[in-house]
């Protein structure tokens, strides 16, 4: 039996992390169904960090996937990795002046 998202009482948006019901829900398939698209390589491995007992993906990689683009992990967000560039290169000017 497919869960439908109206049952799960979701938020207006979808989490950037969801679980494997959370993600069928959003997707209207059955969670039986997203573990067969995951072995199968339509839907990317559940992202690092995560007990094995609670496997969360992350939703950009399962968008990215569907849409048929790269869907790798990135341990930073894009926002993210351009606040440590920034940082990096004050500190590399800094260490100029010394």
């Amino acid at each position: 039996m497919t869960t439908r998202k109206l049952n799960l009482h979701l938020p207006a948006r979808t989490p950037a992390f969801v679980s494997r019901e959370v993600g069928a829900a959003e997707l209207g398939i059955s969670p039986a169904t997203w573990d067969e698209w995951v072995r199968a390589g339509h839907l990317p491995p559940p992202a690092p960090g995560f007990p094995v007992s609670t496997p969360r993906w992350r939703w950009l990689d399962v968008d990215r996937k569907l849409a048929g683009e790269t869907a790798e992990f990135t341990a930073l967000e894009p926002y993210l990795a351009g606040i440590d560039k920034i940082r990096g290169s004050k500190k590399d000017s800094g260490s100029d002046a010394a």
